[in-house]
């Protein structure tokens, strides 16, 4: 009994030492580390200050977070004015290729004042557990924070990352294929080679990843409880740098980021003067990342700086004499940004304001009933409104993002909500690129993905 009592007591001991991006005080002020993005510098401020009282309201105060839909009376509820807001230190400030900034702060904020603001607006609210819990609540909410946070960085970086690479084109000696000289093979070789834009995202990814790393303490503490810690080693202009993160969504966020790698270095146009293609050929392309193990799954990214080869293209361009007449010869040139991030996630469709975007990871390979709980549980990139999509959502899905190789796509089957509740229940072959329904089975698995609308 007396050495479970101690066992106990060491636990709660290391708790309380545990509190990582956190700090407690009597009157309840808690740090929370946050990210944001917008138009201008105070905007992107802005928004991370707005995430920070989202969080802390979430944790602390109640679940019930809709009134935060109201603009007006979220950013009253994150001005530094409000008294909800005591400090914020600023540990990453980036202005984007696109004249955009993005910021991760540290935000001290008050949950007395919170609770105070709340109630004066008259909104009904609940206190969420003692004080025995708030270094337990504390360390999630940091947890759940740093999942924020990476997913905010993929999404910031999805469209600098496009406009990251030149490229130059080469042709070769036409070589006949028939005896009558009527068909033709030319080959083609195109070199994709990064610009300054990619220093930029290597500086941000580590400025944002050393903003929210555990210490060398924090990695023991967390140890010490049986937690994951996942590390991320970052090679970057001759310097290794590793961090610890605390989740696996955090890797699955950073897996969607390297896996859209050769998407982003296929972005170019051949044209020849007659006709032009897009983004042909087999590569051969940097090795952008690999997984690593230390008894948990961790990453290693190989970012490139500016003027490094990044990939070369080959392909046998096939043409008639007729054709070779016409051409005026080959010339390659950047498509730019094809797909944004913006509301959540990457966009699949979008017209006169509105659209759906789809989710960076997936929730996992789960039950038709726990992925739909899944979805609705989601809290990601500030939304909450998050859904199982539907056959036709999951093939807007599959045309718009899959086929062009980002977003991290399994090539096997997602569930849909179409048919949900029913005997008959559908799910979509990205592989195949077709529907498919099975009969209803508790057991069941497939991939989930969610969307939200806007």
């Amino acid at each position: 009994m007396v050495k479970n009592l101690k066992t106990i007591s060491l636990i709660f001991l290391i708790l309380l030492a545990t509190t990582n991006a956190f700090s407690q005080t009597d009157s309840k002020d808690v740090s929370i580390t946050s990210s944001g993005s917008g138009k201008t510098l105070e905007d992107a401020k802005q928004a991370a200050l707005r995430s920070s009282t989202e969080q802390a309201f979430g944790a602390f105060i109640s679940s019930k977070t809709e009134m935060f839909n109201d603009q007006v009376v979220a950013d009253q509820m994150a001005s530094v004015s409000s008294g909800n807001i005591k400090s914020y230190e600023v540990l990453n400030e980036s202005q984007l290729p696109d004249g955009s900034w993005g910021v991760t702060l540290k935000t001290i904020v008050s949950v007395d004042k919170l609770t105070s603001f709340v109630e004066a607006k008259g909104i009904a609210i609940e206190i969420k557990g003692g004080m025995f819990a708030l270094n337990i609540k504390q360390q999630i909410l940091n947890e759940e924070g740093e999942v924020q946070a990476i997913a905010e960085m993929v999404g910031l970086l999805h469209e600098p990352m496009q406009v990251s690479f030149d490229y130059e084109i080469i042709s070769g000696q036409p070589i006949s294929l028939d005896a009558e000289s009527q068909n033709w093979e030319i080959p083609l070789v195109v070199t994709a080679t990064t610009n300054k834009n990619i220093d930029f995202c290597a500086n941000y990814c580590i400025k944002t990843l050393a903003a929210i790393s555990l210490s060398s303490e924090e990695v023991t503490s967390y140890q010490s409880l049986n937690k994951a810690v996942f590390p991320v080693l970052i090679n970057y202009n001759g310097v290794a740098k590793t961090f610890y993160l605390r989740k696996q969504s955090s890797i699955n966020a950073l897996n969607t980021f390297t896996s859209n790698w050769e998407f982003y270095t296929r972005l170019f146009t051949v044209e020849s003067g007659m006709d032009e293609s897009n983004g042909n050929g087999k590569g051969s392309i940097h090795d952008f990342s690999s997984s690593r193990n230390y008894n948990n799954d961790g990453k290693t990214i190989n970012f490139l700086t500016t003027n490094q080869q990044a990939a070369t293209f080959s392909w046998q361009d096939k043409r008639t004499l007729s054709q070779i007449e016409q051409m005026t010869g080959y010339k390659v040139k950047p498509r730019g940004g094809i797909s944004s991030f913006k509301n959540g996630g990457f966009i699949v469709q979008e017209k006169d304001g509105h659209g759906l975007v789809v989710s960076i990871f997936d929730l996992g390979d789960l039950t038709l009933t726990s992925g739909n709980l899944a979805c609705d549980e989601l809290i990601l990139c500030g939304y909450s409104d998050w859904y199982l999509p539907s056959l036709n959502e999951l093939e807007l899905i599959y045309k718009n993002i899959y086929i062009w190789g980002f977003g991290a796509i399994n090539s096997d089957s997602y569930w849909s909500s179409t048919g949900y509740g029913s005997s008959i229940v559908n799910y979509f072959n990205f592989k195949l690129g077709l529907p498919g329904s099975e009969f209803y089975n508790v057991y069941s698995k497939h991939y989930v993905r969610a969307v939200r609308t806007f």
